[in-house]
């Protein structure tokens, strides 16, 4: 069992863990980072809420992605794992990956140098988006707002935005070049996953092939539980 952590509780073993890993993956034959970088910015996947079906396959889809990317940490490093960047909590980015902003190449975008905001503007609230007894009306909202951009989006906005210029983390082709966007995204991912503790048959409505979290096979009742995939939050 896999347990991911707060990324401001590690111990330096666990950032250098991390920090490790994914210098790895930078430097793998084959550019297994960049590759995994560019599966997210091909929006045949629909896995952003731009029409409804985007809006269900939100959560399940990155919590597939989430996944592959820590099975590609762990066989590099065993031990790894993707801690979360606890937003509701802190504002700065955790100070061990502040200076982890690195070039990467990215198939059919080219190469991406990340840049980075150090903070975000305040810590994010999700009442908003856990009040709701509905899963369309609380990943909407965690995704989306309202209010604002809702925490996902915020998040992304406030660390991506670079005296003014849209930087990788928002930019959505190549969000995920920036080592943070996991550690937002398990974030993310965990609020669902306690979400899902006091609302155990709220699910996505997605059937057929909208169910598929392609370009992998698995099926978005594959990844409903965190436990049967072998992982937990702190």
């Amino acid at each position: 069992m896999t347990t991911r952590k707060d990324a401001n509780s590690l111990t330096k073993a666990e950032q250098d863990r991390y920090l490790n890993s994914v210098r790895q993956l930078l430097a793998a034959p084959g550019n297994p980072y960049g590759q995994l970088v560019a599966i997210h910015g091909d929006m045949r996947h629909d896995m952003h809420g731009m029409d409804a079906t985007g809006v269900q396959r939100f959560l399940p889809w990155h919590r597939e992605y989430l996944l592959q990317f820590e099975r590609m940490l762990q066989a590099a490093d065993p031990m790894s794992f993707i801690p979360y960047f606890d937003w509701t909590k802190y504002t700065s980015v955790p100070a061990w990956i502040q200076g982890f902003q690195p070039t990467v190449n990215v198939p059919g975008y080219g190469a991406v140098i990340v840049k980075r905001n150090a903070s975000i503007a305040a810590v994010k609230n999700t009442t908003p988006a856990t009040s709701q007894t509905e899963y369309t009306e609380f990943t909407a909202r965690l995704e989306s707002g309202p209010p604002g951009n809702g925490p996902h989006g915020d998040v992304h906005m406030e660390l991506g935005v670079v005296n003014g210029r849209r930087e990788a983390m928002a930019n959505i082709r190549i969000s995920p070049a920036d080592p943070i966007f996991w550690l937002h995204h398990s974030m993310v991912d965990k609020v669902w996953a306690d979400w899902q503790t006091t609302h155990p048959a709220k699910n996505p409505t997605l059937i057929g092939a909208a169910a598929i979290l392609d370009p992998w096979a698995e099926t978005e009742m594959n990844v409903r539980s965190i436990t049967k995939l072998g992982y937990s939050y702190q």
